[in-house]
């Protein structure tokens, strides 16, 4: 296999860990700083409960347009169909759609509980309700919740808050050079965002920003912004070509709600083998650095034998 074509492989996972780590952390993050936001107004953390579980429950809602199929027929695909993104990719093709259906029931157990509907008519009404709700209680609170996000996100991953940006806007205006679409379900994709992050240089430092249309989407965007920084040592060393030829493969708008609805089992169950006590942060850029087959050997190893990849972390020093 070539150099470029491992190296493509490896992105696709670092993605995949991004996406995942974003998608976890906001299942539950708002509940790290659950004080300050009932001080702000008690009503703000059963709505983001609720949002989280729309991020992940709106992948399997009938006729979602963003996605191409369901995702059960999606995730059969990569073992199948050449054309399929993520056709014989060793991690993605093996483990994706079982790691998809692990969040999806363990999202219907977490809308039991929250008393949110699946069912497609009331699903669809919650989702106005709650976003209507949001949009009233953050109004009188923006400072505080920009401030907020940035302590959640530093809280997560322990970068210091001064190169985390916040931006709670009514509505994500994307210039034509920022997630160019490759195809009509990007394109899809990219009218309908309400969230964004993106790592820029401002002089000699590297800043990450965060925007979306409540609180709880800035603050995943900034968790996921800050993961892309860190990921960002799983490609310094490769040429400018190879660079922009995996670029060009990997990174997709259309490939991101693949990511999202399978990305947060992924890394909840990841996490079960980190070290205790070891920053985050520098076990994801331990696995960035990791040449792609050792990588794709670790976390298969997490997935199937959580014991031996729990001796594979006591070995390394992080």
């Amino acid at each position: 296999m070539s150099d470029v074509r491992l190296e493509i492989q490896k992105r696709h996972t670092l993605n995949w860990l991004i996406q995942g780590a974003a998608q976890h952390a906001g299942m539950t993050f708002h509940h790290l700083v659950k004080d300050e936001l009932n001080a702000l107004d008690p009503r703000l953390l059963p709505y983001y409960d609720q949002y989280a579980l729309i991020n992940l429950m709106q992948y399997w809602q009938p006729k979602v347009s963003i996605l191409s199929c369901g995702p059960a027929q999606f995730w059969r695909q990569t073992a199948t169909d050449p054309k399929n993104p993520f056709f014989g990719h060793p991690l993605l093709s093996k483990f994706g759609g079982r790691l998809a259906e692990a969040g999806r029931q363990r999202a219907y157990a977490r809308c039991y509980e929250k008393g949110f509907s699946c069912l497609p008519v009331a699903f669809r009404h919650q989702v106005l309700q709650v976003v209507v709700g949001l949009r009233r209680l953050e109004t009188p609170h923006r400072l505080r919740l920009h401030q907020l996000a940035r302590e959640t996100a530093s809280t997560v991953w322990g970068i210091p808050q001064e190169r985390l940006e916040a931006d709670l806007t009514r509505k994500i205006v994307l210039t034509p050079d920022k997630l160019v679409a490759r195809n009509e379900r990007g394109d899809r994709f990219r009218k309908c965002i309400v969230g964004y992050g993106e790592v820029t240089r401002r002089g000699d430092d590297l800043i990450v920003t965060g925007k979306g249309t409540n609180w709880q989407l800035v603050a995943k965007e900034l968790v996921k912004g800050t993961a892309e920084l860190i990921c960002l040592h799983g490609l310094n060393e490769l040429d400018d070509d190879t660079y922009q030829q995996v670029i060009n493969v990997t990174d997709h708008l259309d490939l991101e709600p693949w990511m999202l609805q399978s990305g947060g089992e992924l890394w909840r169950m990841l996490l079960t083998s980190f070290p205790d006590g070891a920053p985050i942060a520098r076990v994801l850029m331990h696995l960035a650095r990791l040449p792609a087959g050792t990588l794709e050997s670790v976390i298969t190893t997490a997935l199937e034998q959580p014991e031996a990849a729990a001796r594979y972390w006591a070995d390394k020093e992080i």
